[in-house]
C-alpha cells in the first residue's frame, strides 16, 4: 500500500513491464515439459471493444471465453486509464492466468472499412505497395493516414484478375488502442475488426507498420541479449567467427539488392497506371467533345427543306456524307452552314439532274465542329 502511494503511475507501469518482459525471458529458457505447465500454450487474451465497454475473453482451442468486462472511462480512448481501471483490469488478467500471454485487440466494425478491391493479378508481387497507391481512390483517407491489412480472397484466371479483401482503421485510432492497450499491461500482438474467429490464418493485423518493425527489432534485441547471455555463461571464450560476419553481410547485400529491384518494380507499376490513367481521361474528354450521331442526324433534319430527300447519310472521323435529290442543291451549302455544327461544306462529286424523278442529285460532306469549337 505504501508503495502504491509513493511511487508514481507511469514508474509503475514500467516496472510492471520490466518484470513481464524478463520473467518472459526466464520462461524461455526452462524445458518446453516445465514451461507448458507453468503457462498453458495455445492462450491469447482477446480485448473486444463494444458499447463503450471492454470485454476481455480467453481464446483457446479456437473457443472463446468471456472472464470479464469493463465500462470505459474515456470511450474515446484518448485520455490514458484512471488508477481503478487499471486495477481492475489487472485483477481480470490475472484470474483468467492470462498474464504474459499475447493481446488480440477487436475494434467495434463502425470503426474499421472494409471492402473487395479488384486488381490485376500482377499486383500480387507487391499488393501491399500497390494499395497503398490505390488508397485515396478506394477510401477516403490516403495511405499515411490508414493502417491497414489485406488477404487476396478469389482470382480470375481467364481475365488476370484478383479480389482483395481489404480492410482499413484510421491510423489514430490505432495508436489510441496500443497506447490503451500498454497502459493495461497488454502485450498486444494483433489489432484486428469485431468478429466470431480468432484462427490465425483469418486475422487482420491492423497495428501500424511502425509498431511491427519496432516489435520485431525489439525481439531481434532480446534474442540476441539471452543469445550472448547464455553464450558467457557456457563459455567466456566464445565468439563468432569472421567468416559469418561475412556471409550475414553478403545476405544482407542480397536483401538491399532485392529491396532495390522491389522499389523499381513499384515506382514502374506506378508509371504504367498514371499512364492508363492520363490515357482513359483523354478519351473520356475526347468523345466528351465530339458530336453522336444522333445529333448530327437531328441537326441535318431540321435543316434541309421538305424538297429535299437523302439516300444516304453517314458519319465517320467527324466527317459528314450526305447524298440524295434536292430541287435546288445550291442552297443546301448555305443552310449547313448557317449551323454552328457543320463547316467547309461542299459538293464532293458535280451535280447532276435525275430526268426520271426530275430533280438533282447530290453529294455533300462537311467537317463536323466538336461542342468546344
Amino acid at each position: 500500500m505504501i508503495g502504491s502511494v509513493l511511487l508514481p503511475l507511469s514508474l509503475r507501469q514500467g516496472t510492471a513491464r520490466l518484470w513481464r518482459w524478463w520473467t518472459g525471458e526466464l520462461l524461455a529458457l526452462l524445458p518446453a515439459r516445465v514451461r507448458d505447465r507453468v503457462i498453458p500454450t495455445g492462450q491469447r487474451l482477446v480485448v473486444d471493444f463494444a458499447n463503450n465497454k471492454a470485454h476481455f475473453l480467453r481464446s483457446k482451442g479456437g473457443t472463446l471465453k468471456r472472464v470479464g468486462s469493463i465500462i470505459l472511462d474515456d470511450p474515446g480512448m484518448i485520455a490514458l486509464p484512471q488508477e481503478a481501471q487499471l486495477k481492475t483490469v489487472q485483477r481480470i488478467i490475472d484470474r483468467a492466468g492470462l498474464r504474459g500471454a499475447g493481446g488480440l485487440v477487436r475494434l467495434p466494425r463502425d470503426k474499421v472499412l472494409r471492402r473487395v478491391v479488384d486488381l490485376p493479378a500482377a499486383a500480387a508481387e507487391n499488393l501491399r505497395e500497390v494499395l497503398g497507391f490505390e488508397m485515396d481512390r478506394q477510401t477516403p483517407f490516403k495511405a499515411e493516414e490508414v493502417c491497414f491489412d489485406f488477404r487476396i480472397s478469389g482470382h480470375d484466371t481467364q481475365l488476370k484478375r484478383i479480389k482483395v479483401d481489404l480492410v482499413v482503421v484510421p491510423r489514430e485510432v490505432a495508436v489510441r488502442v496500443m497506447r490503451l492497450a500498454d497502459a493495461w499491461g497488454i502485450d498486444l500482438d494483433l489489432v484486428d475488426m469485431g468478429g466470431k474467429t480468432t484462427r490465425e490464418d483469418q486475422l487482420f493485423d491492423l497495428l501500424p507498420r511502425s509498431s511491427r518493425a519496432e516489435r520485431g527489432r525489439l525481439r531481434r534485441r532480446l534474442i540476441f541479449a539471452s543469445g550472448v547471455l547464455c553464450a558467457a555463461m557456457l563459455s567466456a571464450a566464445a565468439y563468432l567467427p569472421l567468416q559469418t560476419k561475412y556471409d550475414d553481410l553478403a545476405s544482407l547485400d542480397d536483401l538491399l539488392a532485392r529491396a532495390r529491384a522491389d522499389a523499381g518494380k513499384v515506382d514502374e507499376m506506378r508509371q504504367q497506371v498514371e499512364n492508363l490513367t492520363t490515357r482513359s481521361r483523354f478519351v473520356v474528354d475526347l468523345k466528351g467533345k465530339q458530336r453522336t450521331a444522333t445529333e448530327v442526324l437531328n441537326e441535318v433534319s431540321r435543316l434541309l427543306p421538305d424538297t429535299t430527300w437523302v439516300l444516304k447519310f453517314g458519319v465517320r472521323n467527324s466527317r459528314l456524307n450526305v447524298s440524295g435529290y434536292s430541287a435546288k442543291p445550291s442552297a443546301l451549302i448555305g443552310l449547313l452552314e448557317d449551323s454552328e455544327m457543320f463547316a467547309s461544306v461542299r459538293f464532293s462529286s458535280p451535280v447532276t439532274m435525275d430526268q426520271k424523278v426530275g430533280l438533282e442529285r447530290f453529294n455533300l460532306t462537311a467537317t463536323i465542329s466538336g461542342r468546344d469549337s
